[in-house]
């Protein structure tokens, strides 16, 4: 597989380019490939930010008249790794036959439990998207037991495969609100993805959504600070393409130093 300088192949940036074309397309309008999260020790493929904007309804004193106006809001995080093989997931994943089995028959029972949700509790929906087919869906809201009961030992065999791997440490430490693998078809079977993560498989030169991602709540100020890795990241890969470089000084220097050596 062919490879670009920095070692990375090409199968796997045309991924990256894939993923940044998807989120923005879907509404996230502010990404970059390459952002690193210094509290996380880990470099995203991807990181995406959908600005939110709410109706406010505000009283006029002198008219007694209400008007209503858009107020933008601290909005919503997505993560994209971006997996080119089959090798490249299991290393990560650290695979294991009867786990994947396991899992694959709970994930049918997952589905036949969330299509009973979607019928009785109409509340689950998250609002975060124009189109039903991409809107996510928060399950556990209604606190239904039974689908409690299978995402319980979902999570359990999960962390078997993806236990202290990058896609574990993401999840757990609450980095975005939407988690997503990005594959080349048949790499990432939905059955073995880690936990609450969504795949988006490559078809042609287009990404489709094959499995949702499941809601993680964030607290606004990781959103803002999320935000501003994106900018970073960014603003790193504007530089290098203009020549750019310079020597930061300070927290500047510390957390660039940090973002050079986060594992990947």
């Amino acid at each position: 597989m062919p490879s670009t300088k920095n070692g990375e192949s090409q199968a796997h940036r045309d991924l990256k380019r894939l993923a940044l074309l998807w989120a923005q397309t879907h509404g996230f309008r502010v990404a970059a490939a390459e952002v690193s999260l210094p509290n996380h020790r880990v470099r995203m493929d991807v990181a995406a930010y959908q600005p939110q904007r709410v109706r406010e309804v505000r009283r006029d004193e002198r008219t007694r008249q209400e008007r209503r106006a858009w107020k933008t809001t601290v909005g919503f995080t997505a993560i994209f790794e971006c997996k080119a093989s089959a090798t490249d997931f299991i290393r990560d994943a650290r695979s294991m036959q009867a786990t994947a089995e396991r899992l694959k028959t709970l994930h049918k029972k997952k589905e036949r439990a969330e299509q009973e949700l979607k019928l009785h509790y109409p509340s689950i929906r998250n609002g975060d998207s124009l189109f039903q087919e991409y809107e996510t869906l928060n399950f556990e809201r209604p606190g239904y037991e039974r689908y409690e009961k299978i995402l319980g030992e979902i999570r359990q065999l999960s962390d078997r495969l993806h236990g202290n791997t990058k896609f574990d440490r993401l999840t757990k430490q609450g980095a975005a609100n939407l988690f997503y693998v990005v594959a080349e078809p048949v790499v990432v079977r939905s059955h073995v993805l880690p936990c609450g993560w969504g795949l988006l498989e490559r078809t042609g030169d287009e990404l489709v959504l094959k499995v949702k991602p499941h809601w993680h709540e964030v607290p606004e100020e990781d959103r803002l600070a999320f935000l501003h890795r994106i900018a970073l990241g960014a603003t790193r890969a504007v530089n290098r393409e203009h020549g750019a470089s310079y020597v930061p000084e300070g927290v500047a220097a510390r957390e660039m130093a940090r973002a050079l050596t986060a594992p990947r």
